[in-house]
């Protein structure tokens, strides 16, 4: 190929859709590897067989649609296993205050968990930010983003 930029995108879009799978369980694999391996950093107890795992095998497990609730993590601290870390996907929805309480009131033993990280793939408006900031316990929140942009917010 020509190594004029354009080449480089279809090269690399057509290793994204390895196997032919969607663009968005590709995303999906990349931000759970990523929040799994900081997960990992940060001292929780990822298992081997998560931070391993392939886009083929992440597919096969979570299928190319991934459903969000499937997706859901809650690991524990391996120095306090009674601390523990919830991962939430949320929807192409823009999220709103009562998405945010529901979430809240979804959390079961909320005395146990030392953090939630919420992965969105849409916007979170002003009402609902501030309604994360009640919660008892640090929210962390990350952005699905395209390959090559910004997955943080």
């Amino acid at each position: 190929m020509g190594g004029s930029g354009g080449d480089e995108c279809i090269t690399r879009s057509s290793h994204v859709m390895e196997g032919g799978g969607s663009l968005e369980s590709y995303r999906y694999y990349l931000s759970r590897r990523t929040v799994l391996q900081m997960l990992n950093d940060r001292g929780y107890a990822v298992p081997n067989s998560e931070l391993t795992r392939s886009l083929t095998e992440f597919r096969f497990t979570f299928g190319d649609k991934s459903d969000l609730e499937s997706l859901r993590l809650c690991l524990p601290l391996r120095s306090n296993p009674s601390k523990k870390m919830m991962v939430v996907y949320l929807g192409t929805e823009e999220i709103r205050t009562q998405a945010i309480r529901g979430l809240y009131g979804q959390i079961l033993n909320k005395e146990a968990l030392h953090g939630l990280i919420l992965i969105l793939q849409s916007n979170m408006n002003t009402f609902a930010r501030k309604e994360v900031l009640k919660f008892p316990f640090k929210v962390e929140i990350f952005h699905v983003g395209y390959p090559g942009t910004p997955m943080a917010m």
